[in-house]
């Protein structure tokens, strides 16, 4: 298998809705990794935004944001903006956080192109690493809510959260087994300084290894950004050729570069060719 390398920056840019600001300051991230997004945080900033950037030559937007406390991403108010992203050429997927009926029904009708969603199913993990009271059953219907409106899911599963073991991931590879959906991108937990949860251990190579290749026997797996990189090196050598895409693999992996996010489907993979 040949393992390519995905950039998300040059003809794929990362934006937050929410500015550099969380509602939810969840434990494990704190918003601190919203500052590598650009901001827009009304609609009207984000319609300029893209458009300058698609004048730029950018060809995709991911859509990101702060949660609030329902772990949802408030896209509401955003659903014209994304509307006119669309009549630029944009291709845009979208961090949706768990999303009801509605909110699956306005990404469906402006026509989103894919779902970047995180995936937990260990209660004890939702509740100490994203300080949210939600059951898995909940991310579970949120993703079902967005296959049922036609809205392409990619589920993003992290091992070694605090708060879990990873049984749950081979629930997680059921269940996309049965839904039929074609990729899903395996993270690894990251002690963020400053964060109540730096203090916890990162997850050994070798169970990130290990649920990679649960996640294989349902879909294809990428090898997605957030993972410690102190165990880039060894982790992004002994995947390659396991998985076929690894986000911002390690300078010494020479493999061919896809300027984009890991989940876009493979029919676009030579429009965004570095």
């Amino acid at each position: 298998m040949n393992t390519l390398g995905f950039f998300p920056k040059g003809k794929f840019v990362e934006i937050s809705i929410t500015g550099h600001k969380c509602p939810l300051n969840c434990p494990m991230c704190g918003g601190k990794w919203l500052r590598g997004m650009k901001p827009a945080k009304s609609p009207e900033e984000l319609v300029l935004l893209a458009k300058h950037l698609r004048e730029q030559g950018v060809k995709g937007i991911l859509v990101s944001g702060g949660l609030d406390k329902r772990g949802k991403l408030p896209i509401r108010p955003f659903e014209w903006a994304l509307r006119e992203m669309k009549k630029m050429g944009l291709f845009i997927s979208v961090h949706t956080g768990v999303v009801d009926r509605e909110e699956a029904t306005i990404l469906s009708r402006v026509d989103v192109d894919l779902a970047d969603y995180e995936l937990i199913l260990d209660r004890n993990a939702i509740h100490k690493s994203k300080g949210l009271h939600l059951r898995p059953e909940d991310f579970i219907r949120g993703m079902e809510l967005l296959l049922e409106n036609g809205i392409e899911v990619v589920p993003h599963v992290t091992v070694g959260l605090p708060g879990s073991s990873n049984r749950w991931i081979k629930l997680a590879s059921d269940i996309i087994s049965e839904l039929e959906i074609r990729r899903s991108v395996v993270l690894a937990f990251i002690p963020t300084p400053g964060t109540p949860l730096e203090g916890e251990d990162s997850p050994k190579i070798e169970d990130i290894v290990e649920s990679v290749g649960i996640m294989k026997k349902s879909s294809r797996v990428s090898l997605g950004c957030m993972r410690p990189p102190w165990l880039k090196e060894k982790l992004d050598i002994k995947l390659l050729g396991i998985v076929d895409r690894i986000a911002n693999p390690h300078p010494h992996l020479n493999i061919k570069k896809v300027n984009a996010c890991c989940s876009i489907p493979d029919r676009l993979i030579e429009e965004f060719m570095m």
